[in-house]
């Protein structure tokens, strides 16, 4: 860039050198005043011309460093955009935790209640699915059963065989094929009025007093939140291999 400034840098000179010219004119003969004042003027007719082809050079280069320039910036702009949209989306796939207002239940057997024969014995994951899907059609935005996080792969389902857990619970459950035992805690986020409401507008309570387990509501609100932890299971497709083959 510095080799670009030269033939302004000379056009100035020449003109000094010409100025001088003109000052020692009167001195000199006028064969040397005139070659040397011809001499003078070409190389200033030279610069001249070279001139605008360093100033377009010049404009070229500032136009490629403002084109870079605005390049970075839109990299480290779309860099930021990006980021914030996988920051979301891992929230609303459980990958990350979440900290809000939401409520929690305890389902828990309870000695007190009587015991209506017949039913002593229940599928606690069916039990557990429902109260997820009433929550869901609530508007919970997460929720997690005994710490487990759950995500739209996630299983709740019952092995068979006798519980370890006091009461009336017949088989035990994994959750997101971790074995989980009672008494169960669901922590659903979200806002507590309707997601309370819902519960009650179902009488779950009375259904799960039929079968002696105690169903209790828990509602949190700032600044008391709940914080939910984030999903640490195998997402799909974490086994796949790509197929050379195809």
């Amino acid at each position: 860039m510095l080799l670009r400034k030269y033939p302004v840098t000379s056009v100035a000179v020449l003109l000094g050198v010409m100025i001088g010219l003109e000052l020692h004119m009167n001195r000199m003969s006028p064969a040397v005043a005139y070659s040397s004042y011809l001499n003078a003027t070409n190389a200033l007719s030279q610069a001249i011309q070279k001139t605008p082809v360093a100033i377009r050079q010049l404009a070229a280069a500032r136009a490629q460093l403002k084109t870079l320039e605005d390049a970075s910036e839109h990299t480290a702009k779309g860099y930021l955009r990006l980021q914030s949209e996988l920051n979301s989306v891992e929230k609303q796939a459980g990958l990350t935790p979440w900290t809000g207002t939401g409520i929690v239940i305890r389902i828990s057997y309870d000695p007190n209640l009587p015991v209506i024969p017949g039913l002593r014995f229940v599928d606690e994951a069916t039990q557990l699915r429902m109260v997820v899907n009433i929550l869901e059609s609530a508007g919970a935005q997460a929720i997690a059963i005994n710490g487990q996080r759950l995500v739209t792969t996630s299983s709740i389902r019952s092995v068979m065989g006798l519980n370890a857990a006091q009461g009336p619970f017949s088989s035990a459950v994994q959750i997101n094929e971790q074995p989980v035992d009672a008494p169960y805690v669901i922590e659903a986020a979200g806002n507590p009025a309707p997601l309370s409401s819902v519960l009650n507008a179902e009488g779950l309570a009375d259904q799960f007093r039929i079968l002696d387990q105690a169903f209790r509501v828990t509602l949190f609100r700032a600044p008391h939140l709940l914080r939910l932890p984030a999903y640490t299971g195998p997402l799909p497709g974490a086994y796949a291999k790509e197929s050379l083959n195809a």
